[in-house]
């Protein structure tokens, strides 16, 4: 991605964010917001694509994708590991079990992200260690995310949380499954995963980072400001070496 270009799209991504909650809604909306999901995660999976090879990326992100997907499907159905919760319409429709289709495109992306912005940040240090960095930054993610989606009625929990109605289990599973997943990806990649890869990590905490502002969540503002520029800090650090 261009220099200048990834900048522009998270402002304009920010302020999308800021106002969504002010634009009226319409019959698209759904086929809209899946569109935006797979565009948001095209810078990712093109620097993923290019670091690894078509066939070596698209292997890892089909497979990340449908195992993503299915864990997902298992937590709607059972509450194991993120606790009851189930999925609108509002994002897709629904393919594996009652999970949309655009969830491997929004989950996916992040991952990569945080796997590359772990390897920067824990370049020299262990595999373990680089996992678990890779895991904490998708929390951080999701507790931005997940209550500016929940407040879109992208899905909804059963129990309701103290952290702005999500419950805890949510995290903890995301911790899980994010170890999990963080594992596969630093084991397989063979290109360094470039940070480059974390652009589209970029570009969707900056949406909603945008959403939670304009809905005046102020711990979600706070981490996803905060996350914004650990990731910049990175991308930076990649582009001067």
């Amino acid at each position: 991605m261009a220099r200048w270009l990834l900048p522009v799209a998270s402002l304009v991504l920010f302020l999308s964010g800021l106002f969504i909650r002010e634009v009226p809604q319409t019959s698209h909306d759904t086929a809209i917001s899946a569109v935006i999901i797979v565009l948001l995660a095209l810078p990712s999976y093109l620097a993923l694509a290019r670091s690894e090879g078509t066939t070596r990326g698209l292997v890892l992100i089909i497979g990340l994708s449908l195992l993503s997907m299915s864990v997902e499907a298992i937590g709607v159905l059972t509450g194991v590991p993120y606790g009851r919760f189930q999925y609108s319409g509002a994002i897709g429709t629904a393919v594996i079990g009652p999970v949309p289709w655009t969830v491997g495109f929004a989950y996916v992306p992040l991952l990569l992200g945080a796997c590359a912005l772990a390897r920067r940040y824990a370049a020299g240090r262990s595999f373990g260690e680089q996992v678990a960095l890779s895991a904490l930054l998708l929390v951080a993610a999701d507790l931005v995310l997940d209550p500016g989606a929940a407040l879109l009625g992208y899905w909804t929990w059963a129990e309701p949380g103290l952290y702005y109605g999500i419950p805890a289990s949510n995290y903890a599973g995301w911790l899980l499954t994010g170890a999990a997943y963080s594992a596969i990806t630093l084991f397989f990649v063979r290109g360094g995963l470039p940070v480059g890869v974390a652009s589209s990590f970029v570009l969707i905490l900056a949406f909603w980072t945008g959403v939670s502002l304009g809905s005046g969540l102020v711990l979600p503002t706070v981490i996803g400001l905060g996350l914004l520029y650990i990731a910049w800090l990175g991308l930076d650090a990649d582009r001067a070496g």
